[in-house]
């Protein structure tokens, strides 16, 4: 992958891979947004001399609401037919499928449970706040969105390297052909594939349609050779599809008709044919750096005011920023799936996806919580 405005994206997914073990990268970005929030939650705890145990209890609440709030809005806004196959395989984390907007939703509804209690009295009940160190519901709040924000970017690098929530075509020579998809499809259809690879020549069917050179290696074993020129000739038309989709990056718009060659060395067989790439936008890495400056803007923020600052400040000031620019962002992004059209009932369509509308609601609350601090002094005398 060079430095320049377009390239081809197809990198190891795994950091490691083994027989017993493998760990892909999107784990390590994953695990280590939560080390880092850790390391700041506790640095601002201690800074303001009020650190204690119960401070990794709340990052164990944070961590659980972060996984059911994510799996379980996953399959609530993008895919509640899961729900025919039980209800048990919405907590299925290891199937995939995670939801930012689900994941804000269960640490808001997570640290609640840390900060509030209910006390029962006959057939009244009353919301008592624990006020764990002093702190009140937005105060812990204000000091975890930091953690948040800057996880939130560490995980759309995750989302980048397994080239999932792309952006769309660019229509111009600037961006990124995301190849793993396709690099998978190939080795589904062909038998004995070692590694598919993708160069570009230098030549454009249109702006933003760069011509690939393709490769195919095989390992046969020799009385495997001619099983595998057999498939190619069934297989070649249908190997990549012929016309773009929203989920495509490579195409053969010649079918079975495109001119290829089928090479063998002393060590393998290799396929070479031309196919033609699209230029995304990489939606990932606009997210990620824009709420990377999000969380470094509050940090700063809350260096310099610590608990100066009024309650709901920084909580509001992440939702009004974090939101709007993800409702933004979602214009250069890709559906999560297919015919993903925010409706209201079953008729009224808003023009909107799911990503666009379950942000306004956070846009509006951080709009007010900022209203409501600032219309008075910020500052916390």
């Amino acid at each position: 992958m060079s430095l320049s405005s377009s390239f081809l994206w197809q990198p190891d997914l795994y950091l490691f891979e083994g027989d017993f073990f493998s760990l892909r990268w999107y784990s390590v970005l994953f695990v280590l947004a939560f080390l880092i929030g850790r390391f700041i939650v506790v640095r601002s705890y201690k800074v303001e001399k009020r650190y204690d145990i119960s401070v990794d209890i709340q990052l164990i609440f944070m961590i659980l609401g972060t996984l059911i709030g994510s799996r379980v809005g996953h399959v609530i806004f993008y895919e509640p037919h899961i729900l025919n196959r039980g209800i048990l395989e919405m907590f299925y984390f290891w199937k995939g499928g995670l939801a930012s907007h689900g994941a804000v939703i269960g640490i808001l509804i997570a640290m609640a449970l840390y900060s509030y209690k209910l006390e029962f009295n006959k057939f009244k009940f009353s919301i008592i706040d624990r006020s764990r160190r002093g702190y009140n519901y937005l105060q812990v709040m204000d000091r975890l969105i930091i953690v948040c924000a800057i996880g939130s970017a560490l995980i759309r690098m995750g989302n980048f390297v397994n080239s999932e929530i792309i952006g769309i075509p660019t229509n111009s020579n600037y961006g990124v052909v995301f190849l793993n998809s396709t690099e998978n499809n190939i080795s589904r259809k062909l038998p004995f594939v070692k590694s598919v690879n993708f160069e570009k020549t230098g030549k454009y069917e249109s702006p933003g349609m760069p011509i690939l050179r393709s490769k195919i290696i095989f390992e046969p074993e020799k009385y495997k050779e001619e099983r595998i020129k057999n498939s190619v000739e069934k297989s070649l038309g249908y190997l990549l599809p012929k016309q773009f989709s929203n989920y495509t990056s490579v195409i053969n718009p010649k079918g079975s008709d495109v001119e290829y060659r089928l090479q063998r060395s002393a060590t393998e067989l290799s396929l070479e044919f031309n196919s033609i790439g699209v230029y995304r936008h990489p939606a990932q890495l606009y997210e990620a750096f824009t709420y990377l400056i999000i969380g470094i803007i509050m940090f700063l923020i809350w260096q310099k005011y610590k608990i100066r600052l009024r309650p709901g400040s920084l909580l509001g000031f992440c939702f009004l920023t974090f939101f709007s620019i993800r409702f933004l962002l979602e214009f250069v992004k890709e559906n999560q799936v297919k015919n993903e059209v925010f409706k209201i009932g079953n008729e009224l369509a808003t023009g909107l996806n799911y990503g666009q509308a379950l942000s306004i609601p956070f846009v509006i609350f951080g709009a007010y919580l900022l209203f409501r601090n600032f219309k008075k002094n910020p500052f916390v005398n």
